[in-house]
């Protein structure tokens, strides 16, 4: 075996750890039951016709729970089958970049991150892999926001994920 080999031989199973491990402290970390607190229009440029009236009567005050299997909620937050990770995002990333589209010249993304609530950069973020694509950004343990339909929806935990007891 060459050094090569060994090397990638002691490495490979250290990585694929790490990699599921990322997934799984991101189910764990969050898991549980959050209530969709409150929405706001989004920070970047967009029209009041741009949002959806019913969707946002259809999700604030909704539940969602974080489960390892799936996210039970309403649609589009709901899937089966996740693969959540948690990724680290400089403020001009967040909402998939859109604080970047900012039309005052005097704002830049991480003064209106700022502004959202988030202290701390990099600032975490849950993606869960699903079709919709909705990435969860973390203000703290205990609350998060999401942007859908050029709106920002505020999260607090409600709950966390039921530890199993031993016998």
């Amino acid at each position: 075996m060459t050094e090569r080999q060994r090397w990638t031989a002691a490495i490979l199973p250290l990585a694929c750890a790490l990699a599921i491990s990322s997934g799984a402290s991101a189910q764990d970390r969050y898991a549980g039951t959050w209530k969709i607190a409150s929405s706001e229009p989004a920070p970047w440029p967009h029209e009041a016709s741009w949002e959806v009236p019913k969707e946002i009567k259809l999700l604030v005050g909704a539940t969602i729970v974080f489960k390892a299997d799936r996210i039970v909620g309403p649609v589009p937050l709901a899937c089966k089958g996740p693969h959540y990770e948690i990724v680290q995002y400089s403020a001009d990333m967040l909402f998939q970049g859109s604080l970047e589209e900012k039309g005052d010249k005097k704002t830049t993304p991480d003064k209106a991150a700022t502004a959202l609530g988030f202290a701390k950069r990099p600032i975490p973020s849950i993606t869960t892999g699903c079709a919709s694509e909705m990435e969860f950004h973390v203000i703290d343990d205990d609350h998060m926001l999401f942007g859908l339909n050029n709106r920002v929806y505020r999260m607090t935990r409600v709950a966390p994920a039921p530890t199993k007891s031993k016998p």
